[in-house]
């Protein structure tokens, strides 16, 4: 009865090691995964789109998570007057001057899932 006993509890406590050792891989992905720091560029965009890219207001859109290359293009077309209605002539005043490498990393960090 005595072996029994520590045979169960054997396997539970190897049972135990093997899934803690799983989440560990898991969770050492997760962290590769996550985006840098938030681009200084995309501080002016918090105010109306949310500190999270996901805003209370409901007539402002949603960035968090979107394709960065929707993001890209669509900020690409409020600098050049492209896109119109709604807040674009607020939108083209706040993008006119993000340079390439700011379109990019304010893209690449509301497209991940921070």
């Amino acid at each position: 009865m005595m072996m029994r006993s520590f045979a169960h509890t054997a396997s539970f406590t190897a049972a135990i090691m093997i899934a803690w050792a799983a989440f560990s891989v898991i969770d050492a992905k997760a962290d590769d995964a996550k985006p840098d720091a938030m681009p200084t560029a995309a501080s002016q965009c918090l105010s109306c789109h949310g500190t999270n890219g996901n805003p209370a207001l409901k007539d402002v859109p949603i960035l968090l998570g979107q394709q960065p290359l929707y993001l890209e293009n669509a900020i690409r077309a409020y600098q050049e007057g492209r896109r119109t209605g709604g807040q674009a002539l607020v939108m083209h005043e706040i993008v006119k001057d993000l340079s390439d490498a700011d379109i990019k990393a304010i893209a690449t960090w509301f497209g991940g899932t921070q």
